[in-house]
C-alpha cells in the first residue's frame, strides 16, 4: 500500500504564530505531505496571514465557530492522507517530522499511532527544554497500548500521526471533552493496533506565553478527567482481553489522588469549593471521600510516586543522559 500523509492545522486567533507554523510544514525535508489549515472564524487577522499561502496549502472553513475538539475533527475530516498529523497553529514542525512518520509506517505496518519526542519553546520561539517521552516503548501492542494511556495521555497530540481509517472507526477526537479529546482518542484507538514511538523530536510546542490559561481551564480539565476515568476507561477496557475491573478501579483512584495532590500546592483553600463539588461523584465512586474532605479543608495530599520529587529528579537525569 502506498504511503500518504496529511498535516492538519486547526487554527483560532494565532495571527502572531500561524505563519511560522505553515512555514515549518512547507520546509519538511520529505516533501509531499498535504497541508490543510482550518481557520475557526478567527477575529485577530489570522485569515489574512493564512491566505498568503493559498497556492501551497488547502484552506478549509467550518460553517460556524466550532471550538477546540469539534474543530480538530472537522479539520481531520477534510484531509485525504492515510496518516494524519495535527499541529497547533502556534507550534512548529521540525524538518524531519514527515520523514520519521513515513519510515515508522513502513517499518511497522500494524501501527495505528506513531509518536515522537518534542521540544518546548516560549512565546518568542526560544528553546525552553527538550521533552523526551520516557514512558513510551518503541513498540507497544494491545492491550498494553491501553495500559500505557490509562493514567494520562503519554502521546503529545502535536508530535504524532494516526491512521485516518482508525480515527473514523472510533469516532474521532472525543467531543465529550473540552481539552483532553486527544487522550480519549488514544484510548479508543488502543485496541486496534500498535503504538510506535520514535526517539526523535518532531515538533516545537509553544509554552509559557499564556500564564493564566491553566487556571482558566482548571474545571474543564477536571470535567474531562471525570469523563475519561469514569466513562471512557471502562468502556474501552470492556473490549480488551486481560483488563480487569480491579485494574480500572485502581487507575481511577490513583488519578484522583494525583489530581488532588497536584492542586494542593497551587489552589488556595478558599478557592477549592468548586473543585470539591465537581469531584465529589468521582471520590464517591472510588470510596475516597475522606481525602476529598481533607483537600477541602486545605490539607495538602501526597501525590504518590508519579509526581514525587525523587521521580522527577530521576526522570530529569535520564532525559539529560539520552
Amino acid at each position: 500500500m502506498s504511503f500518504s500523509h496529511s498535516f492538519v492545522v486547526p487554527s483560532y486567533n494565532h495571527a502572531q504564530y500561524i505563519g511560522e507554523t505553515i512555514e515549518s510544514l512547507l520546509a519538511q525535508d520529505l516533501p509531499g505531505s498535504e497541508i490543510v489549515v482550518c481557520d475557526d472564524h478567527s477575529t485577530d487577522g489570522s485569515r489574512a496571514v493564512i491566505e498568503r499561502y493559498r497556492d501551497r496549502i488547502r484552506i478549509v472553513d467550518p460553517p460556524v465557530r466550532l471550538g477546540m475538539m469539534p474543530n480538530y475533527n472537522f479539520t481531520v475530516s477534510q484531509a485525504t492522507g492515510q496518516w494524519i498529523s495535527l499541529l497547533g497553529s502556534d507550534d512548529r514542525a521540525l524538518p524531519g517530522f514527515a520523514r520519521a512518520i513515513r519510515e515508522a509506517a513502513v517499518q511497522h505496518p500494524g501501527a495505528v499511532l506513531i509518536s515522537g519526542d518534542f521540544d518546548h519553546i516560549d512565546g518568542a520561539g526560544k528553546l525552553v527544554q527538550h521533552e523526551k517521552v520516557l514512558s513510551m516503548r518503541p513498540v507497544t501492542r494491545p492491550p498494553d497500548t491501553f495500559r500505557s494511556q490509562m493514567m494520562d495521555a503519554r502521546i503529545h497530540p502535536v508530535s504524532c500521526a494516526f491512521r485516518r481509517d482508525v480515527w473514523e472507526k472510533v469516532g474521532g477526537f472525543a467531543q465529550e471533552t473540552r481539552l483532553y479529546g486527544d487522550w480519549g482518542l488514544w484510548l479508543r484507538m488502543s485496541p486496534h493496533g500498535s503504538f510506535v514511538h520514535r526517539r526523535q523530536a518532531l515538533t516545537e510546542y509553544r509554552v509559557h506565553y499564556r500564564p493564566d490559561i491553566a487556571v482558566e481551564r482548571r474545571l474543564d480539565a477536571l470535567r474531562d478527567d471525570m469523563f475519561i476515568m469514569l466513562t471512557l476507561l471502562p468502556e474501552v477496557a470492556a473490549t480488551l482481553p486481560g483488563i480487569g475491573q480491579r485494574e480500572i478501579a485502581r487507575a481511577q483512584w490513583k488519578r484522583l489522588r494525583n489530581r488532588l495532590g497536584e492542586y494542593g500546592p497551587t489552589v488556595a483553600p478558599a478557592d477549592r469549593g468548586p473543585i470539591v463539588d465537581l469531584l465529589r461523584p468521582w471520590a464517591s465512586h472510588v470510596n475516597d471521600l475522606p481525602n476529598l474532605e481533607k483537600f477541602a479543608r486545605g490539607e495538602t495530599l501526597a501525590t504518590g510516586w508519579r509526581e514525587s520529587p525523587v521521580r522527577r529528579f530521576l526522570r530529569d537525569m535520564v532525559r539529560k543522559l539520552r
